[in-house]
């Protein structure tokens, strides 16, 4: 009888919880940020500077209007898209030049 009670009390309390228990307002907060966190996010193509001809050494390049530029961001790696070899992979990514160097806010790969 005890293990009845226990089964249905915990029946109870797992039906209750459902995801829906989410009062909409906070998801159209958690909406509302997303994009405002992805908001001016422009996709570039990247590559480690050893597959660049005219650099020929590892670090991080941003194609920005048809010339590679060093990439700067606290998050990445000294070799971030070696892996990518020659084809490079794309990023999201929003930031702007200074010093010749494209310093990033953000970035995402999306390749």
């Amino acid at each position: 009888m005890k293990q009845l009670l226990l089964i249905g009390s915990l029946l109870i309390a797992f039906l209750g919880c459902t995801p829906e228990a989410t009062p909409p307002a906070a998801k159209k907060s958690d909406s509302a940020a997303d994009k405002a966190s992805t908001a001016g996010m422009v996709v570039h193509e990247v590559k480690c500077g050893c597959s660049i001809k005219e650099i020929g050494k590892c670090g991080n390049y941003i194609r920005i209007d048809g010339k590679y530029v060093p990439l700067v961001h606290p998050s990445l790696g000294p070799m971030e898209f070696c892996d990518f070899k020659d084809a490079g992979a794309k990023i999201e990514t929003k930031g702007a030049m200074k010093d010749g160097k494209f310093v990033a806010e953000s970035w995402k790969l999306v390749q």
